[in-house]
């Protein structure tokens, strides 16, 4: 698999490796520790999970339409993407729950904060 990268626009690799440099990612756990009340919002596409200024979680509503034994099948779930700390820095990780509440319950679970409601 190759990867598709923009030649023009605001989202360039040169754009985006210019960019990393000055967001710290790393430092959203020390600086909204404090805030144990997380916020959510919805979107287009989903619900963004908002902890003091930094969003520390996407939920995403997904489903699948395929077939089990020769007959159609239809799943629903809630995908939800999230920052981790790990040893060495931060990654993008995933997660996929049969409810809204499951995922919802995950993230203050993750995150050892409340859910409020919507901003």
């Amino acid at each position: 698999m190759s990867a598709i990268i923009p030649t023009t626009g605001p989202f360039t690799a040169a754009n985006v490796t210019a960019l990393l440099p000055v967001l710290k990612l790393s430092s959203i756990a020390l600086q909204s520790a404090q805030d144990t009340i997380l916020r959510q919002q919805a979107t287009a596409t989903g619900l963004i999970i908002w902890r003091g200024a930094y969003p520390i979680a996407w939920i995403y509503p997904g489903y699948h339409n395929g077939q089990s034994d020769l007959k159609p099948k239809h799943c629903d779930f809630v995908d939800v993407a999230y920052h981790r700390q790990t040893q060495r820095g931060v990654n993008l990780e995933t997660a996929d729950f049969y409810t809204l509440q499951e995922a919802l319950e995950f993230i203050a679970d993750t995150f050892g904060a409340v859910i409020g409601g919507a901003s």
